[in-house]
């Protein structure tokens, strides 16, 4: 049965080889004029998500900064709900942080305790538990079910690699905005995109009509997300 979900935008900034961070530190590809751009893209949406290992490694705000808006609700998937107690985003209200949109955590049924669900609403998180899908995580069309619950018609998805292959793999993912940096990390960065099937020529995913515009010394790219038949 189809579940109502918001529409979806992926938003990421990759190297010419399509990789978006070394393995275990955040690397920095985005130009000024891209993190601008990223903010205004923030703020067109109800809300940003990424996943756990977006928040322990880059450990975003997922506010707006670089220009004026609505502050977006920031959802995290969390499995197990691992979102670690000194994360900014569950400090944004405190001395020297921007104040920003309230922060909805994922969980799936079977991994996320009631310990780990109690420490985050402590922190004034919103603890959602939905279904785990077949590899145990948060089944996101449950997860944009309850987003839509919520008021969410416009959801801005920001990485990392798993949640972007996720949302691609499940078809789930409406639009794509990516941001090229004219940079090479090699094959033991971690890939933008994973695996989307097992024959890659016949699951490939094109972008209708892409724009391309310049963004300081990094390109641009986006456009509508289309399936293979």
């Amino acid at each position: 049965m189809s579940l109502p979900r918001p529409r979806v935008t992926l938003h990421f900034a990759q190297t010419l080889d399509g990789r978006i961070a070394a393995p275990d530190r955040r690397v920095e590809l985005s130009t000024p004029a891209g993190i601008v751009h990223a903010h205004r893209a923030r703020a067109e949406h109800d809300a940003v998500l990424v996943g756990i290992r977006t928040v322990v490694i880059d450990d975003p705000l997922l506010t707006l900064r670089a220009c004026e808006g609505r502050q977006p609700m920031r959802v995290v998937l969390a499995s197990a709900l691992g979102v670690p107690e000194g994360a900014r985003l569950l400090q944004s209200h405190g001395s020297g942080q921007p104040a920003g949109g309230r922060v909805l955590v994922f969980g799936a049924a079977g991994r996320a305790s009631r310990e780990a669900r109690a420490r985050l609403e402590e922190r004034g998180a919103e603890v959602v538990v939905v279904p785990a899908d077949d590899h145990g995580r948060v089944s996101l069309r449950h997860a944009l079910a309850e987003l839509h619950a919520r008021g969410v018609r416009r959801l801005l998805v920001e990485g990392g690699g798993a949640v972007l292959t996720s949302f691609l793999r499940a078809r789930l993912a409406d639009r794509a905005e990516v941001e090229i940096a004219p940079r090479i990390l090699g094959d033991t960065a971690i890939p933008a995109v994973g695996a989307l099937g097992e024959a890659p020529l016949a699951s490939a995913i094109d972008l209708r009509e892409p724009a391309v515009e310049l963004l300081g010394g990094n390109v641009l790219v986006r456009g509508e997300v289309s399936y293979p038949d």
